[in-house]
């Protein structure tokens, strides 16, 4: 088994009463090739000098991230609720304390959003079943980018068979009378609050184990120089962004990708797939007839009748956007979500509370909500089905491009040979030895890649829309959210590579002037 390995020896401890300064540690390339574990030379977390380099005073600091900390959940609720109670439509006002009685206590056990012991365990029984298959399926072991240590980590690249094998499970589950269909509709309330709770107490995992215990982890491969709790009075700012930026576990169990990596599961992994199946159960709820009668769950005989085309295509294109995400999946590794996020609630419940629940809430959820089967809407369908077409078309596209032109460098290949458009290829080299691509699409605008996301979604909501029914209020939040995200992201993600790339930014701004619209912004 290939070591990872550092040049240097480990360091001496310093003598019992000595002032000499210890020679602080750091991470240098790895060994090439073979397993990674059982990892680096032994270091003294003493010896260790961290330094702060994490982004401070992100979403409004600690009374920021405390606010945001209750109000998504709260926010999710509302809209759950909306689609349940009032067919997709503003309840006003929001704060209705009767209304919040009802979603709460008066509602079916599973519909209301009161904790149940079967929704909480569901879903942990779902996340472990995904963990189990990223762990033991086969599937290529791919590199990730070089950290500030110096060190690539490995992934496993299994994602597609897992997100098959899932479909699978969940089938032949359905098949044999183990599982309810329209378990999703029937349980979605106590799904999300048990969410709630499991990603919280993840994250405080992660306040403490990588935060205030950072010192447990200075000879993982990962460890970076600004992990760990800085101070006690960014506590809350911490437990929302994180204090690691791929915090793994199970080293010596998965030596030969070096470990479980929590962050990439969480993202790819158990939010992504439960998303697509949370669609099916609704399609199966709107097939079945489900609706609340005297305040109890009734459904009645399958008729395909009710379900129109825009819960078919919701679903479809959904499943096509996952499994391209999982068809592509190395390109996942070079993306911002990888290189730069660290791991915190704002991910820990962003993917696996917001993303796996809100996601098909503001959807299909919508139309499972719907009094009359919305089967009548052919032009709105229509044009959604278009703006879908071409928001896929450019989010494809856009990312490949830049993955491609990266993964060439990272083979080492020459540049002066490469080829975008059928041009010679345009960049910018940084003092820092990163690569700024500006050619193609990336010539355009700096984010132009985010275009294709935009529009995707605002097609899904045209979609949702129909002169028969009330105002697609649900699916509209889902692209009012999306469109704020992208923006605010994008404004950080500026505003970090102003900090890293210095002149060479500012050179990049005025070789490629827009952010987002070619002409425009």
């Amino acid at each position: 088994m290939t070591a990872w390995s550092r040049t240097q020896s480990p360091p001496p401890k310093r003598p019992n009463g000595s002032d000499a300064k210890a020679e602080p540690s750091t991470a240098t390339q790895p060994a090439p090739g073979g397993d990674v574990y059982p990892g680096p030379v032994p270091i003294d977390p003493e010896t260790v000098e961290r330094k702060q380099t994490r982004p401070m005073g992100e979403f409004g600091g600690n009374l920021g991230c405390a606010f945001w900390t209750v109000f998504l959940p709260f926010f999710v609720w509302y809209v759950y609720g909306c689609t349940v109670m009032d067919e997709g439509g503003l309840h006003m006002p929001p704060w209705d304390p009767a209304w919040w009685h009802k979603l709460c206590f008066e509602l079916p056990e599973g519909i209301a959003i009161r904790p149940t012991h079967l929704g909480f365990w569901s879903y942990i029984v779902w996340v472990l079943l995904q963990a189990l298959m990223e762990a033991v399926l086969p599937g290529e072991i791919h590199d990730g980018v070089k950290l500030k240590n110096g060190n690539r980590l490995k992934y496993p690249m299994n994602g597609l068979l897992a997100f098959f094998l899932s479909h699978v499970v969940v089938v032949v589950g359905c098949f044999l009378g183990i599982l309810d269909p329209t378990f999703v509709w029937k349980n979605m309330g106590a799904l999300l609050t048990g969410s709630v709770i499991s990603t919280t107490l993840a994250s405080l995992w992660m306040l403490i184990d990588y935060g205030f215990l950072w010192k447990r982890h200075v000879n993982d491969p990962e460890f970076e120089e600004d992990w760990g709790v800085f101070s006690w009075k960014e506590c809350i700012h911490d437990f929302w962004l994180g204090v690691a930026r791929n915090p793994r576990c199970l080293h010596k169990l998965l030596p030969k990708t070096g470990g479980f990596d929590i962050k990439r599961f969480s993202n790819a992994r158990a939010g992504l797939t439960i998303w697509i199946i949370c669609n099916w159960s609704y399609m199966a709820a709107i097939y079945y007839g489900c609706t609340l009668k005297d305040n109890e769950p009734v459904c009645v005989e399958g008729d395909w009748s009710r379900v129109g085309y825009p819960a078919i295509f919701i679903s479809l294109a959904h499943w096509y956007y996952i499994f391209d995400y999982n068809w592509n999946e190395p390109a996942y590794l070079t993306t911002t979500d990888i290189r730069h996020d660290l791991y915190g609630w704002m991910l820990a419940y962003g993917c696996c509370g917001w993303l796996a629940w809100f996601y098909p809430i503001s959807y299909m959820g919508h139309l499972a909500g719907q009094q009359k089967p919305l089967n009548d809407n052919h032009v709105y369908f229509g044009i959604g089905l278009t703006l879908y077409i071409i928001g896929m078309y450019l989010f494809r596209v856009t990312n490949i491009e830049k993955h491609n032109f990266r993964k060439y460098i990272d083979d080492g290949k020459d540049l002066s040979a490469y080829k975008v458009w059928g041009k010679d290829v345009d960049y910018i080299k940084t003092e820092e030895g990163s690569y700024l691509l500006c050619s193609g699409y990336w010539a355009l605008a700096r984010h132009f890649n985010y275009i294709g996301d935009m529009v995707m979604c605002l097609g899904w909501t045209v979609a949702c829309a129909g002169p028969n029914h009330g105002f697609p209020w649900a699916p509209l939040s889902y692209v009012a959210y999306f469109w704020m995200m992208d923006l605010h992201r994008l404004s950080r993600d500026e505003l970090r590579c102003e900090r890293k790339y210095k002149k060479d930014w500012h050179a990049y701004c005025e070789k490629v002037p827009y952010f987002i619209l070619p002409g425009i912004f």
